[in-house]
C-alpha cells in the first residue's frame, strides 16, 4: 500500500444540478440531481428503481494523482443505486450506494472549456480515460486506496479501462443568466461506440432529450480548478524557477514533501514564483503533511496575502484559507480556526467538510465576519496584464511561459512576440522553442517549423543543453508529420534520439511513424 500512488484530496465538485428530461409526451421534466426517464409511465410510478431515474448523482468530485511523474484527475460520481429481492415482481427493494471513477491525463480538462469559448455553442471532449471502474458500498476512507490500487495496476499491466468518458458542454445565456449544461457520457472504451458522439453531425443531438444544468460559474470553477496547475509536471533536473515550481507540484503528488518544500523555496526566489499565491499554499500544504503547522501557517498568511486577479485562481485562494484553519487547529487556535472556516463560507467556498469542522468544533463560536488582510496582486501575477507596454524582458518572457503552460497558446504567442520585440540578448533559443510549440498546438505546422528552425539557429550561438534540443527536434518532426512530410520527420525524430529523448509516449509514436 506504501508504494500506490497518492491520490489527493477533493480539489473541486459539483453537489447540487438539475436534471432535465423531454419525455415521450413532449414536456420537458426536471429532478434535482437525477436525469428523470423519458418515459412518462416510468416518471409516475412509486417504484424506488424509476424514483433513482435514468442516472443521478450525490457528488461530483474531481482529484489529482501523479503517477510516474505524470499528472492525472480523477472524476468521481457518487449516486444512489441498489435492487430487488424479487426482481420481477420488483419487490424488497435494498439501497446501495457507489461510485464511479474515470482517470485521465489532467491536462485534459483544458479541453472541456476551450479558450475561446462561445455561449451558445456545443462542445464535446473525449477524456481518453486511461483507467475507470466502479465500487459498491464503497468506504470513504479506502476509496481512495481502491482507485489509487486500480490505477497502478491498469497503468503498469498496460490494459484498456472497461469505460470511457465523454464530457459534453453547453454554456447557455438566457433571461440574464449564465449557464453550463453538460453530460457525463459513460460509454464502452471502444472508437465504434464513442467516435459518433464526437462527429460534428451529430452535435445538435447531445442535448436534444437530457443533460444537466447548472451557474456557468460553478461549472467552471469545477473544471479549471486553481486554474488547473496540476496538469504542469516536470522531470529531471530543474534548470530555472519555472523548473522548480513544477518540480514542486510533481513532488507534492507524489507525496515527497521534503523535496516539494526545497523546490517551491527554490521558485519563489525569482519572478513570476515570488509573488505567485500557490507557490505559497502548496508549500504550506507540504509542511503542514510534515506535521510543521507553524511554518505552514506562515505560508498560508503570505499567499493569502497575495490574492490574485484572476477569477479562475479564486477558489484554489479560498481553499489556501480553509487549509490555515486546520493549522490553526492543530496549533491549539480553535478560534482562529473557526474564524476561517467561516470566512470561507461567506466568501462562497461550498465544501461538506468545511460545514462538518464548523458544526463539530465552531459551536461556541460567534462569527462576526472576514478580519482578512490581503492585496489584490494583479501585475506581479504571472499573464494577467498585457505584453505591449512591458518593457522588462523577463516579465514579458515568463509571462508568455505562464501562459503557454495554462493551455493560453494564443496570448502566449503575443508576450513570446513582445520578447523577441525587446531584443534579448539570452535565451533567443528558449523564445522561438516556446513560440514554435505554441504555433504547433494552434496547428500552424509551417509557422511552428519555421521558429524551430530559428531556434535550432540560435542553439549554435548560445549555451543550449540536449534536454532543450531533444525536444525542438522532436516538435519539429511533429510538424513535418502533420504536414505528411514523413521522411523529414523520422530525421528530426532521430535527431531528437540522438540527443537523448526517452520519454515512452514519444518513443513509441516515434516507433509507430518511422518503422
Amino acid at each position: 500500500m506504501n508504494n500506490l500512488p497518492i491520490v489527493s484530496e477533493t480539489k473541486s465538485f459539483i453537489e447540487e444540478a438539475i436534471g432535465w428530461t423531454m419525455q415521450d409526451d413532449g414536456k420537458w421534466i426536471f429532478e434535482k440531481n437525477r436525469i428523470p426517464y423519458s418515459k412518462t409511465e416510468y416518471n409516475k410510478s412509486g417504484k424506488t428503481y424509476y424514483k433513482l431515474g435514468k442516472e443521478n448523482f450525490e457528488l461530483i468530485e474531481l482529484r489529482d494523482v501523479n503517477y510516474d511523474n505524470e499528472m492525472y484527475s480523477v472524476l468521481t460520481i457518487k449516486f444512489k443505486t441498489g435492487y430487488y429481492e424479487f426482481p420481477i415482481l420488483m419487490e424488497n427493494w435494498h439501497n446501495q450506494e457507489a461510485v464511479s471513477f474515470f482517470v485521465f491525463k489532467a491536462e485534459k480538462l483544458r479541453e472541456v472549456i476551450p479558450e475561446k469559448m462561445e455561449f451558445n455553442k456545443t462542445y464535446i471532449t473525449n477524456m481518453e480515460v486511461v483507467c475507470s471502474g466502479s465500487v459498491l458500498d464503497f468506504n470513504k476512507k479506502t476509496l481512495n486506496s481502491i482507485i489509487a490500487y486500480n490505477i497502478q495496476k491498469t497503468l503498469t499491466d498496460k490494459t484498456l479501462a472497461p469505460l470511457n468518458l465523454l464530457i459534453a458542454f453547453w454554456p447557455v445565456q438566457t433571461g440574464g443568466q449564465s449557464l453550463a449544461r453538460f453530460r457525463l457520457i459513460q460509454v464502452m472504451n471502444k472508437k465504434k461506440f464513442y467516435v459518433p458522439y464526437l462527429e460534428l453531425k451529430n452535435r445538435d443531438k447531445l442535448f436534444r432529450s437530457s443533460y444537466y444544468e447548472v451557474d456557468y460559474g460553478i461549472f467552471q470553477s469545477f473544471i479549471r480548478y486553481g486554474g488547473n496547475v496540476a496538469a504542469t509536471s516536470f522531470t529531471g533536473n530543474p534548470q530555472t524557477s519555472d523548473d522548480y515550481y513544477k518540480r514542486g507540484v510533481s513532488n507534492y503528488g507524489m507525496g515527497n514533501y521534503n523535496q516539494a518544500i526545497s523546490d517551491f523555496t527554490e521558485a519563489a526566489k525569482y519572478a513570476p514564483y515570488t509573488d505567485f499565491f500557490l507557490t505559497y499554499s502548496y508549500r504550506g500544504n507540504a509542511r503542514q503533511k510534515m506535521g510543521d503547522f507553524t511554518g505552514a501557517m506562515q505560508d498560508f498568511d503570505h499567499a493569502i496575502m497575495l490574492k490574485p486577479a484572476d477569477p479562475g485562481y479564486y477558489s484554489a485562494w479560498l481553499t489556501t484559507i480553509y487549509n490555515r484553519g486546520i493549522a490553526r487547529h492543530n496549533l491549539k487556535d480553535n478560534n482562529g480556526a473557526c474564524q476561517d472556516w467561516n470566512t470561507v463560507i461567506q466568501l462562497g467556498f461550498k465544501d461538506i467538510e468545511t460545514d462538518n469542522a464548523i458544526k463539530e468544533y465552531c459551536k461556541n463560536y460567534r462569527f462576526t465576519g472576514s478580519t482578512l488582510n490581503y492585496g489584490t496582486v494583479s501585475s506581479t501575477l504571472p499573464g494577467t496584464s498585457t505584453p505591449d507596454a512591458q518593457t522588462d524582458y523577463y516579465k514579458v518572457y515568463w509571462g508568455g511561459v505562464w501562459k503557454y503552460e495554462n493551455g493560453s497558446y494564443n496570448e502566449a504567442l503575443r508576450f513570446f512576440n513582445r520578447a523577441l520585440e525587446l531584443k534579448p540578448q539570452t535565451n533567443v533559443t528558449g523564445i522561438y522553442s516556446y513560440r514554435g510549440n505554441c504555433k504547433l498546438k494552434l496547428n500552424d505546422f509551417q509557422g511552428a517549423i519555421q521558429d524551430f528552425d530559428y531556434a535550432l539557429g540560435f542553439s549554435a550561438t548560445q549555451p543550449t543543453d540536449n534536454s532543450t534540443l531533444k525536444t525542438i527536434y522532436y516538435n519539429r518532426g511533429l510538424a513535418n508529420f502533420f504536414l505528411g512530410n514523413i521522411s523529414i520527420a523520422c530525421s528530426d525524430f532521430q535527431k531528437s534520439l540522438n540527443t537523448g529523448m526517452n520519454d515512452p509516449q514519444s518513443l513509441n509514436f516515434m516507433k509507430q511513424v518511422c518503422k
